[in-house]
């Protein structure tokens, strides 16, 4: 289908959004046209279905006389919308502002839903700038030097490979980190052949090489050959060094993920928790925590995989089963797809089913309060810690929850590549984003809520808090955050 950018670009510009997925992207007219009306705090949004391809659906919220709201109040009607329909997003467009956000949910296994948002801005053209080409190699300036004996010597075995460094080298490389594994020893060659040189045309075609490539800095599933991430060059790491004399072995983030979420999370709510218990009784912590979302939305906690077919009627020649023992004559063969996960049979399927049935009426009726029990029913804790942060309603626990997070230290005795504490800083930067959004919004809300001195003093404290992570925003938050 051959796109007109020209015809799309006005209707964005003039809001134009079911014209723009119908007429222009081919999409089709939603089933039910009736608007939700979804109330988050004081105010009530007016959700419209404006289009729908193959059970995804798109909503609009207009707004005609008030700002986009902040994007804690645009997660909580997420949350709302997603009772509705379980695969969309919503645009917020705001006529006075003139600006739109897109919001979606990236869906991946085993990880937290993530809300990701795009603003665009009504009768602007976005502007690119091109940067001017830099060289490839360090010349030296005027005078020519080796990038081979000049800087790539230096990188790998004096900067990447020992930890103490002068000044002189330091200017030279920048702020680098010390890499222990035994990958940027001197070679066993280049102690025998002290001498070696190589040319820098050599390095041009190396560079010229790489740039055939797309590296990816996320654990993204690769689709085009020409693709490197993590797992990539976790693997070549792994493969060229002395596995036997470093004891150095790459783990895939799925296991490193799972281990640091299961052990971190559980760490920071107990912290929480022994901090709270000094200020409130033991009855409103789990409230305070955030327990009371799991009974609100227990389907948000359980993993698609575990979700998968549950809610659907069985076929009767396998129903009959559950109750008499005699009639599971096809429990051994491979349930359908509509049910099943792969390579499931029958007798799989329908235990996992009666197993998320039951996990679903503990979340149900409350019985899930200990952040451990998360682990124990094989629970999402990730998004549950996640949407715990983003709906603290006191200062006092946000700070906390903050203090905790600020002072918590990493340690990873085996460090090799790092997988292990990348999965640690996954898992942690979205809890400290969620802090920071959590502070502006008691910043912005302040005169709106009914505040102790105590808690007025807390959401100055948050006001330096922000103040302080804005003017590091090129070398800490916000390089992680875009």
């Amino acid at each position: 289908m051959k796109i007109n950018r020209k015809r799309i670009t006005k209707l964005l510009d003039n809001f134009q959004f079911q014209d723009l997925f119908i007429e222009e992207l081919g999409w089709d007219y939603p089933e039910d046209e009736n608007s939700i009306y979804i109330p988050i705090d004081e105010d009530n949004f007016s959700l419209i279905p404006i289009a729908q391809k193959r059970g995804f659906n798109v909503y609009q919220c207009f707004l005609e006389d008030q700002s986009i709201p902040l994007s804690s109040a645009l997660k909580k009607l997420d949350r709302q919308i997603t009772q509705y329909s379980r695969e969309h997003f919503i645009i917020y467009a705001s006529a006075t502002e003139e600006k739109q956000i897109w919001q979606w949910v990236r869906r991946e296994i085993n990880k937290p839903l993530a809300i990701r948002t795009v603003t665009y801005s009504a009768n602007k053209k976005n502007e690119i700038k091109n940067d001017p080409p830099q060289p490839p190699l360090n010349k030296g300036g005027a005078n020519f030097y080796s990038f081979y004996r000049y800087f790539l010597l230096k990188l790998f075995h004096d900067g990447l490979g020992k930890q103490n460094r002068t000044p002189e080298l330091d200017k030279l490389l920048g702020n680098i980190p010390y890499l222990n594994g035994g990958l940027f020893e001197v070679h066993s060659l280049e102690n025998k052949y002290s001498q070696i040189e190589i040319k820098d045309e050599a390095f041009e075609q190396i560079f010229d090489f790489f740039d055939q490539y797309n590296w990816h800095l996320d654990d993204r599933p690769l689709k085009q050959d020409n693709e490197i991430n993590p797992d990539v060059l976790g693997y070549i790491f792994e493969k060229y060094i002395n596995q036997k004399q470093m004891g150095a072995y790459y783990t895939k983030e799925d296991i490193t993920e799972y281990i640091s979420k299961n052990c971190i999370i559980p760490y920071l709510f107990d912290s929480v928790k022994q901090e709270l218990l000094a200020y409130i009784s033991a009855n409103e912590v789990n409230d305070s925590l955030g327990f009371h979302l799991l009974a609100e939305n227990p389907n948000r906690y359980i993993y698609d995989a575990v979700l998968k077919g549950v809610d659907l009627d069985l076929p009767d020649e396998i129903a009959k089963g559950i109750d008499k023992v005699s009639e599971r004559e096809n429990w051994n063969k491979y349930a359908d797809e509509d049910y099943a996960l792969p390579t499931e049979i029958w007798r799989e399927t329908i235990a996992r089913r009666q197993r998320c049935l039951e996990v679903r009426d503990k979340l149900s009726n409350g019985e899930i309060t200990s952040i451990n029990d998360l682990i124990t029913y094989n629970l999402n804790i990730r998004q549950f810690a996640e949407d715990a942060i983003a709906s603290i309603d006191s200062p006092l626990t946000l700070k906390i929850f903050y203090d905790q997070l600020s002072s918590m230290s990493i340690l990873d005795p085996t460090c090799g590549s790092g997988a292990f504490l990348f999965a640690a800083l996954n898992i942690l930067e979205p809890l400290y984003d969620g802090c920071l959004e959590r502070m502006q919004t008691f910043i912005d809300e302040e005169k709106s809520l009914k505040l102790d001195s105590k808690e007025k003093k807390i959401i100055k404290e948050f006001q330096g808090i922000l103040a302080n992570v804005r003017s590091h925003a090129n070398r800490k938050y916000f390089i992680l955050k875009n």
